[in-house]
C-alpha cells in the first residue's frame, strides 16, 4: 500500500519519470483555465495524499532508498528546469518550470515537514505557474500564439498583459519578496549541505532560464499589427492578485523559512 502511495504522489508531486504524466495531465486540460486549475489542484492533492493517508510513504523507506529517491527528485528539477530554457511558449514554459520546483516539495517531505509547510510550498509555485497559463491564453486570443522570440518588443504593444506575465514569471523563479522565495529558503534551512550543490545549480538555471524568457518577452522591436491591450478591470485584478500573492511571502516569511 506504501508503494502505491508513494507512486501515486510522485505523479502528482512530479517525479522523473512519472512527471510525464503529471505534465500530459496539465498539458491536456481543456483550455488555459483548465490548465491554470490543474496546475494548481493536482499538487495540493499529492500533499493530501502523503500526510493523510497514514504515514508518510516516503519515511518508511529505508535510508539508503530515501536517499536515492532524493537524487531522483534533484535529478528532476533540474532537468525540467534545462528543458524550460529552451521552451518559447508561455504555458509549456511556465508547465516546465513548475515541474522543476514542485517536485522540491519531496526534500520538505523527507525532513519531516509540517503538511501546512509542505502545502504552502506548494501553492507558491503553482499559483504563479497558473497566472501563466491564463496569461498566455490572453496573448494567444491576440497572436494566435503564445509563443515568445516570434515577434520581438511585445512590451511595447501590450505593456500591461506583458507586465502581468513578466511579474508571475519572476514569481516562479523565486523571486525576493515572493513566497516561493521564501519557501526555497525553507528547502535550503532544512538540508544538509551535502545536498546543497544541486540546489545552487538549480537556480543558476531557473536565473538563465528567465532571463531568456523575459529577453524574448520584453527586448527587441516590434514589427507585427497593431493588438488590443488587456482592459483596467483585468489589469487590476491581475496586479491585486500579484500583490497580496507577495504581501503573503512577507507576511509569513519567518514561518515558512522555519527561522
Amino acid at each position: 500500500m506504501e508503494w502505491i502511495v508513494l507512486l501515486l504522489a510522485a505523479v502528482l508531486l512530479p517525479v522523473f519519470p512519472l512527471s510525464w504524466i503529471f505534465n500530459r495531465l496539465i498539458g491536456s486540460a481543456p483550455g488555459p483555465w483548465g490548465r491554470a486549475l490543474a496546475i494548481l489542484v493536482l499538487p495540493q492533492l499529492g500533499v493530501l495524499l502523503l500526510y493523510h493517508t497514514g504515514p508518510l510513504a516516503l519515511l518508511l523507506l529505508p535510508l539508503s532508498l530515501q536517499r536515492i529517491w532524493l537524487m531522483l527528485v534533484l535529478f528532476t528539477s533540474v532537468f525540467y528546469a534545462f528543458r524550460a530554457v529552451s521552451a518559447r511558449e508561455i504555458s509549456i514554459w511556465s508547465r516546465l518550470m513548475a515541474s522543476s520546483g514542485l517536485t522540491l516539495s519531496w526534500l520538505l517531505v523527507a525532513n519531516g515537514a509540517q503538511v501546512h509547510s509542505v502545502a504552502l510550498f506548494v501553492l507558491a509555485l503553482s499559483l504563479p505557474a497558473a497566472l501563466l497559463m491564463i496569461w498566455a491564453g490572453m496573448l494567444s486570443d491576440r497572436m494566435g500564439g503564445a509563443y515568445l522570440g516570434l515577434q520581438g518588443g511585445l512590451a511595447t504593444v501590450l505593456p500591461r498583459l506583458s507586465a502581468l506575465i513578466t511579474l508571475s514569471a519572476l514569481a516562479l523563479v523565486a523571486t525576493p519578496i515572493f513566497p516561493s522565495f521564501f519557501g526555497l529558503l525553507q528547502v535550503f534551512h532544512r538540508l544538509d549541505l551535502a545536498w546543497l550543490w544541486p540546489l545552487l545549480l538549480l537556480l543558476l538555471i531557473w536565473g538563465w532560464s528567465a532571463g531568456r524568457f523575459l529577453q524574448d518577452l520584453l527586448f527587441g522591436i516590434y514589427r507585427g499589427e497593431p493588438m488590443v491591450d488587456l482592459g483596467l478591470g483585468i489589469t487590476w485584478a491581475g496586479a491585486v492578485v500579484l500583490f497580496f500573492f507577495a504581501l503573503s511571502g512577507l507576511i509569513w516569511s519567518g514561518a515558512w523559512t522555519g527561522i
